[in-house]
């Protein structure tokens, strides 16, 4: 798990062998957008799972985009709420909807990428295979008309990098 904000986390495939170190990090959500069900459930003691199937070999469709965001915006917005994004390596889809959703709160696309490949070596945020400059654009008017006043400012501050992220 590479956490790129206080908020928000990204990583590969949410096992049921994963949950307890995904509790014990204090994640409370799991959006899950890989193209397979998730594992887990709220028996495994995260407050909410949601699943967006989507493909990263193909360009993400808007209505996918925009129902992504908004999963993604209500599960953040919980009081306390710490949400883990995955699909199932961490590498392309959950980075890239990350990213999206930063840029729909207002941070700069590059500032955005920079977050997340610093923090999550793998990552490639905003692959263009999967999102192009329209995408970029529904996320910022998409936010602008339905994100906004965010009610956690700290969704928008990068995450301490560690000491492994620093070297």
């Amino acid at each position: 798990m590479y956490r790129i904000t206080e908020c928000l986390s990204v990583g590969p495939f949410a096992s049921a062998e994963r949950a307890a170190n995904l509790l014990t990090a204090g994640v409370t959500h799991v959006l899950n957008v890989s193209d397979r069900p998730s594992h887990l459930s709220a028996a495994h003691g995260f407050v909410e799972i949601a699943d967006v199937a989507m493909s990263d070999s193909q360009r993400l469709p808007s209505f996918t985009t925009v129902r992504t965001l908004d999963t993604l915006h209500r599960m953040a917005s919980a009081p306390g709420a710490h949400v883990y994004v995955h699909c199932m390596m961490g590498q392309l889809r959950s980075p890239t909807i990350i990213w999206l959703y930063l840029i729909a709160l207002g941070v700069p696309a590059k500032d955005a990428r920079d977050w997340i490949e610093s923090r999550a070596p793998d990552a490639v945020a905003g692959h263009h295979r999967m999102v192009d400059e329209s995408h970029v654009l529904l996320a910022q008017k998409h936010g602008l008309a339905h994100f906004f006043p965010h009610p956690r400012d700290n969704l928008i501050i990068p995450y301490p990098p560690t000491e492994s992220e620093e070297e």
